[in-house]
């Protein structure tokens, strides 16, 4: 049981009834206490009655465990059917994928290879680790592990999509556009892939070409928040304010508590010179999410136009 190792494993020393307590004197205590715990601003490690800790390990053991609590009871249940079947491929699963929703990584990793040594056909599997070496940043192993995918169960679309994304992280957009247009060709109603080659074309400086991606993604699902996003602010870059401004509208009608979007229309409008509505909108964002950057920037640029036309009219 995992509270069981849990037990066994922090054990913490028990004075014994029978001991006599040392005496201190009184214009030593201090001194005791303070030589019993200590902080090495060099090492940063801790020193506690003699034994020296390492702070980052202990930290980082602390953070993982506060991380798995939300998946306590689905652990506990992997934990009882792995104690019974060592060998429980889909347990193992299951705990990798906890693991990973906690953001330990390195077990999610770690897990995923026990399952492959017992299910090394699994496409999901292989899946799972590549999201988790991407999230890593460990890229070209990611890379293998969407291929190898791609190969077990070509029709499963969100690997190709995330080879994709990853190829894009390693530069090599081409293969990245590659990929996309493979997988359109076999689905052209996979509006993610259109998305994703619209970043691509837009990297590649193809902005005409990326945005008709876009516009296809979004006729597919008009409710996609992601391709709105981009599309709003590819049209914002190539300075086609009003037709960016119609994008941030739609998104806002879908999501109206997001700031990303509220703080966007506040770019567009202060570069059509409607600042007054321009700082109604940063203001909106800022009260959604305080100290948003975005926003901010853009108050203080729309605050500093609005200054300096107050200089000029006054000269």
């Amino acid at each position: 049981m995992a509270t069981k190792e849990m037990e066994e494993t922090i054990k913490i020393e028990k004075p014994s009834k029978n001991r006599k307590k040392e005496s201190v004197p009184e214009g030593e205590a201090g001194q005791e206490k303070s030589a019993a715990l200590s902080y090495n601003m060099v090492t940063k490690s801790l020193t506690f009655h003699g034994e020296n800790y390492e702070i980052l390990p202990i930290f980082l053991a602390v953070r993982d465990l506060y991380a798995s609590l939300p998946f306590f009871k689905e652990l506990q249940y992997c934990t009882e059917r792995l104690e019974q079947d060592p060998q429980d491929a889909t347990a193992l699963f299951q705990k990798a994928v906890l693991m990973y929703k906690a953001r330990r990584f390195e077990t999610a990793l770690q897990l995923t290879s026990q399952v492959l040594k017992i299910a090394p056909e699994d496409h999901r599997v292989w899946y799972n680790r590549g999201v988790i070496l991407s999230e890593l940043g460990r890229l070209e192993e990611a890379l293998a592990a969407y291929d190898r995918t791609i190969e077990l169960e070509p029709t499963f679309e969100v690997a190709w999509d995330n080879k994709g994304v990853v190829l894009a992280r390693l530069g090599r957009f081409e293969e990245a556009l590659e990929t996309y247009e493979e997988i359109l060709l076999k689905y052209p109603g996979y509006a993610e892939a259109w998305a994703g080659k619209g970043s691509i074309l837009s990297a590649l400086g193809r902005e005409e070409e990326a945005f008709e991606a876009y516009s296809t993604a979004l006729r597919i699902r008009p409710t996609y928040l992601e391709a709105l996003t981009s599309a709003g602010s590819l049209l914002s870059r190539l300075h086609r304010f009003e037709e960016a401004l119609k994008i941030y509208d739609k998104a806002l009608e879908l999501a109206p508590t997001e700031p990303r979007f509220w703080a966007a229309r506040g770019f567009v409008l202060s570069e059509i010179g409607k600042h007054d509505e321009a700082l109604q909108n940063c203001n909106q964002a800022l009260e959604l999410k305080p100290g948003f950057i975005p926003a901010l920037e853009t108050k203080v640029k729309i605050l500093s136009e609005i200054q300096r036309q107050k200089v000029c009219s006054s000269q």
